[in-house]
């Protein structure tokens, strides 16, 4: 029996490198791998930071992992046509720049000859008059260019996805896309799920019970640290509230924390900590043994277009999380959101004070949580569609939910 001695390890697009000019494939027919028949999916990614893992690295990783498909991200362009050959999609995740614009131009031109879906994500408002002043990184987006890029490159794509309704409606005005779909963010089982430890939530509380800790976890961009709004941002409304209640509550803060409040830190008052990479993010989090997470914002056009990550976080660690009551945290229970400090303060007080209550609820929580686990056939079956169907088509079953 004759015993190929090499079978093509490259699940690539090109040239066979054991081609017909090989001694060993004219004597052997060369051995197909698995990964040729699954569809082919490629994302040029904006960020390899908490947007891009996301929207775009743990659905790939999932759907890699599954063998449902066969996908790469990258950030450096690629202009060989060959590379986009038995591809079924390309997403473009927040692209922007003006050689962005023009890569996009070369990508529709090719696309004429391999017909791949061309797909724009983003998870974030890109229009500077909406973005507000006291966001630190609004000066990214504050250029006329940088808009214009953004509109035109949307409407080369097919399709457009966002993380909300909200969100779906705003692009719709300001681009007059109106192919824009809504695909939630989905917490991977594998990166926060499997930390959820019930008996550690009830432990926590009752160590912590004279002092109950409430924890914050966001970046400086909630804060006015340069004083450019007044003072006022996400968190203003709630400061007084913090100091008012610094000995009753032990205030803890990941990430960033509010400038009127670095006395407090300076002080030990409150508790601070440095952020976290993504990796190491949900078993950190889950080790300051908090009792209950807040997720404050002011609202703008900008925040009601955020996600509601901050919320499925705490419920996926069985956690409660006080909501700010606007458009963003619409179908979270109403008795975890507030509008002002005064709301926040007497609705801690209440979920706080009484144990039965606070441990019969933990399994609330994480169900909650368990229902946006990207896992789930219906979570990354939203991923899947947009990339394997085109927009308005009747397979579309799972997208359905999010996009009545």
């Amino acid at each position: 029996m004759l015993v190929q001695p090499f079978a093509n390890p490259f699940s690539s697009p090109f040239a066979n490198p054991f081609g017909s000019t090989s001694p060993v494939a004219a004597a052997v027919p060369a051995l197909q791998p698995r990964e040729l028949s699954l569809p082919r999916y490629v994302n040029y990614l904006a960020d390899y930071s908490g947007c891009g893992y996301w929207r775009i690295i743990w659905p790939e990783n999932h759907i890699n992992e599954m063998g449902i498909g066969c996908s790469s991200s990258i950030t450096a362009m690629v202009f060989d046509p060959r590379w986009y050959q038995n591809v079924k999609a390309v997403k473009l995740q927040r692209q922007a720049s003006s050689d962005q614009r023009e890569f996009v131009k070369f990508l529709k031109q090719v696309q004429q000859e391999h017909k791949f879906r061309l797909i724009y994500e983003v998870d974030d408002v890109v229009f500077s008059e909406e973005i507000p002043d006291y966001n630190r990184f609004k000066f990214a987006f504050d250029n006329p260019e940088i808009r214009n890029n953004c509109i035109e490159i949307i409407n080369m794509c097919d399709e457009v996805v966002v993380t909300c309704d909200y969100m779906r409606k705003l692009y719709q005005e300001k681009t007059g896309k109106k192919e824009i779909t809504v695909v939630p963010n989905f917490v991977p089982y594998n990166w926060m799920g499997h930390v959820y430890d019930k008996r550690s939530i009830y432990d926590a509380y009752d160590k912590n019970k004279r002092k109950p800790r409430v924890l914050y976890t966001g970046s400086g961009a909630h804060y006015d640290v340069n004083n450019k709004n007044g003072g006022i941002d996400d968190f203003s409304h709630i400061i007084s509230l913090v100091e008012r209640t610094i000995d009753k509550y032990q205030w803890v803060f990941v990430g960033a924390y509010p400038p009127p409040l670095a006395k407090y830190v300076q002080q030990k008052k409150i508790e601070f900590h440095e952020w976290k990479p993504i990796a190491v993010y949900p078993q950190f989090i889950a080790s300051l043994k908090a009792q209950i997470m807040i997720a404050p914002l002011l609202d703008n056009n900008f925040n009601r277009s955020k996600s509601d990550i901050k919320f499925i976080e705490a419920c996926v660690l069985g956690l409660p999380c006080m909501v700010q009551d606007m458009e963003t945290y619409k179908n979270a229970p109403d008795f975890l959101k507030f509008k002002t400090g005064e709301d926040l303060e007497l609705k801690l007080e209440s979920i706080l004070k009484n144990k039965a209550k606070y441990y019969s609820n933990v399994d609330f929580y994480r169900n909650i949580g368990i229902q946006r686990f990207l896992e789930r056939p219906e979570n990354i079956g939203c991923h899947l569609e947009v990339l394997n169907t085109p927009y308005g088509s009747p397979e579309r079953k799972y997208l359905k939910r999010w996009n009545s």
